[in-house]
């Protein structure tokens, strides 16, 4: 089973942990080829899925399988041919990471919302990019006491948590103003009364800081919403895409030796989940054509 950490390295070494439990939560189009280029040889556990292939992963969002989807044996000439494999988790939080992984960045990633047995939504997709920005960003932390002070991008990789940081925040911020929105009354003056959250024995870090960040979570009244909240998740996104934009030219000046790679990737997932419909639970019915 290959592992995918948290700085994206990844190491493909078999394993004969058990599969189970997985659904599908998504769709991605690679091939053959390409995810054994990135994950090694194919997991061989399943002797009936030989020459389609599966891939059984580790991500720091938990377990994955890689399938395709039309499991007819296929030749080794296909392999090269992309097609559509299913991207089997217990939840959307894997798809950043896999999307990454395969294609080198997300801001494709709520592409494979598009036809898949899940009963996500934009707020579900819109928290699994928190989760994967805060896990990347514990990563670039994790490595600063390793980063040579002589080398050319030094400050690009030393200031890159805090780029991270900015960005998850607006994103978080985002969906709790949805979030808050959908609320009933009294969900809301639970949200608005609870005390701040104490770290458990064994409770991982990310779900630790999911809880303090909504615990400082403050609504903004405004004309339009007296209470506080937003009901135009895709706008609030479209928003952040748009400063991001915007302000490129400024930060550039400000701050040349800024990761800007990472700056229009965030931009453009921002604008894919903004623009993708997510549809929830569907019959796959485009990928059987």
């Amino acid at each position: 089973m290959a592992a995918l950490h948290p700085d994206l390295s990844i190491d493909p070494e078999p394993s004969s942990t058990p599969v189970t439990g997985l659904t599908s939560h998504g769709h991605i189009q690679t091939s053959y080829h390409a995810l054994r280029e990135r994950f090694g040889e194919p997991d061989r556990r399943f002797p009936h899925l030989r020459n389609t292939g599966v891939w059984v992963l580790d991500t720091p969002a938990g377990r994955v399988n890689l399938r395709r989807f039309n499991e007819v044996p296929d030749s080794a000439g296909d392999r090269d041919v992309e097609s559509a494999w299913m991207i089997l988790a217990t939840t959307d939080t894997v798809l950043p990471w896999i999307y990454k992984a395969v294609t080198g960045s997300t801001a494709t990633f709520p592409t494979g919302a598009r036809q898949h047995f899940s009963e996500s939504t934009l707020a579900s997709f819109a928290n699994a990019y928190v989760d994967y920005l805060y896990l990347r960003m514990n990563a670039e932390i994790e490595a600063r006491p390793w980063l040579l002070r002589s080398a050319p991008d030094f400050w690009t990789h030393h200031r890159r948590p805090q780029q991270l940081n900015n960005m998850l925040l607006a994103v978080a911020q985002a969906v709790h103003h949805y979030e808050w929105w959908l609320a009933s009354p009294a969900e809301r003056q639970a949200w608005s009364g609870m005390g701040k959250p104490v770290r458990s024995s064994g409770q991982p870090e990310l779900v630790h800081w999911r809880q303090v960040n909504r615990w400082l979570y403050s609504p903004i009244p405004t004309t339009q919403h007296p209470a506080g909240g937003d009901p135009d998740l895709p706008g609030m996104l479209r928003g952040l895409a748009d400063t991001a934009r915007d302000h490129r030219p400024e930060l550039r000046e400000l701050h040349p030796d800024m990761d800007f790679v990472l700056h229009e990737e965030h931009e453009q997932t921002l604008r894919a989940l903004a623009d993708t419909p997510i549809p929830g639970i569907d019959a796959l019915t485009t990928l059987r054509s």
